[in-house]
């Protein structure tokens, strides 16, 4: 029985006339399709019209579905250092891990590094992370006092394939027969930290490889035997469909290099980190929610191996629990929800197909302004502008930091970290606005002087009482007052500097320039109304949907003296 046979047939001119009804004469574009930092427009529906699905197999050319004919679990390749230390690199192999990467620099000793790895099987992959390379030969010492034979050495050296000397390193590599370790990784994270689009971060990441293709050409190495030791590290964020887009674009991006390098197409390694830039020190549990979106997407966009940052790594050193849950989110996703056992499970759906074909065409026009000699940077730059004036604007939310902040949150205390340079986290500006608050003497309050009965002042007064926490102001809140004398003479009994003036359009309309006079009148230099900008009311600045929150809480922290 068909039960389709009862209704009849609808079309997206159908779903239009409909569309257009709620519209009312509002533009489509503008109401209903969201542009990405890339330009790429999201539509409210996609059908077999705006894409017919990709025609290619799971492990062929371009690899878009996949690098392997068969579904395969991706490496669980956790993070560690000096500071985390030995135990905790074995808890995390005894827990799951199947590899390590090494965040260690070159003032790490030998005998450190044999300390950190004691107990270390050598069939674990050791694996430099970028910027490393000063590491290089003591993990090299390390393999051959241990008895590792060359061609049973798994893992990789971590150089950035724009070192001068990165053609000598694949060659060292190949003649001493480390058959499978990988030699450079592209970092094109490291773009993503500094607030890289998607597109800028595929392009650059090209421009990364090709380079790397280009010195070892003129060093005379195979060239593929040179990109067999390649790999591309790229960020997983919160935006489940653009991260899994990008990994899908990414293999087909690089197999087209391949092609014109006159090379047989090969799959691209991928590596994925989960974004630096989304992880907050504010509610740092919240992250562990964005690091399992982000590991998700990771897997389903074919990720060949997945590094989950801990949840207080913005912290400090993370501790055994960031640790576990960081190795377990993986584990649970690949152990119990089986998502590597579904070959390209986002293969035929008309949004991510259509989105992965934008990201490459993107990101392959922008590669070719890069290789005729544009600049990246400055794309980049203007990007961290655009994001983190979204951030400010709270068009960009973040979860427990900008909106629905904990001003009584639990401090979470971690031993200290050099802070990575290339990284600009999402939160820090509101989070330095909460360090400035919590640094005070006496915490910051303001005083809601809510106009009206409950269910006319809740909405307005919710907000500011949101809006203020986000800078570590409390709100002095109330049940609300009935005339303006009424909420001046409580302010007055306050102790706050400062008043928030909450409630109804309508209310404004009858006593918003009254309540502000009357505030005025009995001391308070700094008035607020929760509301859009109107000159007839005569406060001192206005707090609304879309407003700055950034700024306006810089305001109140100065009014305040923080």
């Amino acid at each position: 029985m068909s039960l389709a046979d009862d209704f009849d047939l609808a079309g997206r001119d159908q779903w239009m006339e409909l569309v257009e009804q709620v519209l009312r004469g509002a533009p489509f574009d503008k109401k209903l399709v969201h542009k990405t930092y890339d330009g790429v427009g999201i539509q409210p529906l996609y059908t077999g019209a705006d894409h017919a699905g990709d025609p290619s197999l799971p492990g062929m050319a371009p690899f878009t579905r996949g690098s392997r004919v068969v579904g395969g679990a991706w490496q669980v390749r956790q993070a560690h250092s000096r500071a985390t230390g030995n135990q905790a690199v074995l808890a995390d192999l005894g827990g799951g891990a199947d590899a390590i990467e090494l965040h260690i620099d070159g003032e790490t000793s030998l005998e450190e590094l044999e300390e950190l790895l004691e107990g270390v099987p050598a069939t674990v992959p050791i694996m430099l992370a970028p910027g490393s390379e000063a590491a290089i030969w003591h993990l090299v010492s390390l393999w051959d006092s241990r008895g590792v034979a060359r061609d049973e050495a798994l893992g990789g050296f971590g150089i950035d394939p724009r070192d001068p000397a990165v053609a000598e390193a694949v060659a060292n590599t190949l003649n001493r027969n480390y058959r499978d370790v990988l030699v450079a990784v592209v970092n094109g994270a490291r773009l993503a930290d500094q607030g890289a689009t998607e597109a800028q971060e595929l392009a650059g990441s090209l421009a990364d490889g090709v380079a790397y293709l280009r010195a070892c050409e003129q060093a005379g190495i195979d060239l593929a035997l040179a990109a067999d030791r390649l790999e591309f590290r790229y960020a997983a964020g919160v935006d489940q469909f653009l991260t899994i887009a990008k990994f899908r674009a990414a293999r087909r991006l690089w197999a087209r290099v391949t092609q014109v390098c006159g090379i047989e197409p090969s799959p691209q390694r991928q590596h994925a980190v989960t974004s630096g830039a989304m992880m907050s020190r504010r509610d740092p549990y919240v992250n562990m929610i964005r690091t399992t979106v982000a590991c998700f997407a990771a897997a389903v966009g074919g990720a060949d191996a997945i590094t989950v940052s801990p949840f207080d790594a913005a912290i400090g050193v993370p501790d055994q629990l960031g640790l576990r849950i960081a190795r377990n989110t993986q584990l649970l996703l690949r152990e119990e929800s089986h998502i590597h056992q579904v070959i390209d499970p986002s293969g035929g759906s008309y949004y991510v197909e259509s989105l992965t074909d934008a990201l490459a065409g993107t990101a392959w026009g922008l590669f070719q302004e890069l290789e005729a000699g544009a600049g990246l940077a400055e794309r980049i730059e203007a990007t961290h502008e655009a994001r983190s004036q979204d951030v400010a604007t709270r068009r960009l939310p973040l979860t427990g930091v900008s909106e629905f902040p904990d001003i009584d949150e639990e401090a979470v205390d971690r031993l200290p970290v050099a802070p990575e340079s290339e990284l600009r986290r999402l939160a820090e500006p509101f989070e330095a606005l909460r360090d400035a608050a919590e640094a005070s003497p006496l915490r910051p309050t303001a005083f809601l002087a809510n106009l009206g009965p409950m269910a006319v002042h809740t909405a307005r007064a919710a907000f500011a009482a949101n809006l203020l926490a986000a800078g570590g102001i409390r709100s002095l809140g109330n049940g609300g007052f009935d005339t303006p004398a009424e909420a001046a003479a409580a302010w007055s009994s306050s102790g706050s500097p400062i008043a928030v003036i909450c409630s109804s359009d309508d209310v404004y309309q009858e006593c918003a320039a009254s309540t502000v006079a009357a505030l005025k009148e009995a001391g308070c230099e700094y008035v607020v109304l929760a509301g859009r900008p109107d000159e007839r009311w005569g406060a001192d600045a206005y707090i609304h949907l879309g407003c700055d929150a950034v700024a306006a809480l810089q305001a109140l922290h100065a009014r305040l003296g923080l």
